[in-house]
């Protein structure tokens, strides 16, 4: 038979664990935000952050482990209010959006590589190359314009 208050009452004050997961959360957004700007691909960072602190939060409450499944849910609602809330603030003010997306950076202009553009986004010239590649251009000399976007993507623009 199921221990039903384990299961639903909470071992730990709702407000410890909002605040847990607001702090958490909020540390990891800006770490991520502003020292991994390459690394989200095609994924925006705000919500792999969320998908992983999400994980992380329910699982002992999946397990039984220390948390009851109510503690589970305030962590999730907590991580995805933030994530929303921060969201909403960069729509509703745009000067925040610095917040949620990385402005764009020109790593290439009319065949010349912007090496000071490439140093501010941490891109070795090997990387920028394979970039191109995977664009289908062989040369620098051949891109019109290539473009650190915010979501880690480099688009390129070839010259006719």
């Amino acid at each position: 038979m199921p221990d039903w208050n384990a299961v639903f009452v909470p071992t730990t004050a709702l407000a410890e664990v909002m605040t847990r997961a607001t702090l958490m959360y909020l540390f990891l957004f800006f770490a991520v935000r502003f020292l991994l700007k390459r690394e989200g691909g095609a994924v925006n960072i705000a919500d792999l952050l969320v998908i992983v602190a999400i994980v992380d939060g329910v699982g002992p409450a999946f397990s039984g482990s220390a948390q009851s499944v109510t503690e589970g849910i305030v962590f999730v609602l907590t991580v995805v209010f933030w994530s929303w809330f921060l969201n909403w603030l960069s729509f509703r003010f745009p000067k925040l959006t610095f917040l949620t997306a990385a402005k764009p950076v020109v790593l290439v202009k009319d065949g010349r590589m912007r090496r000071r553009a490439m140093a501010e986004a941490l891109m070795t010239r090997e990387e920028l190359d394979q970039q191109l590649r995977e664009q289908g251009v062989e040369k620098v000399e051949d891109v019109r314009l290539a473009v650190l976007e915010g979501d880690g993507e480099v688009s390129v623009v070839e010259r006719r």
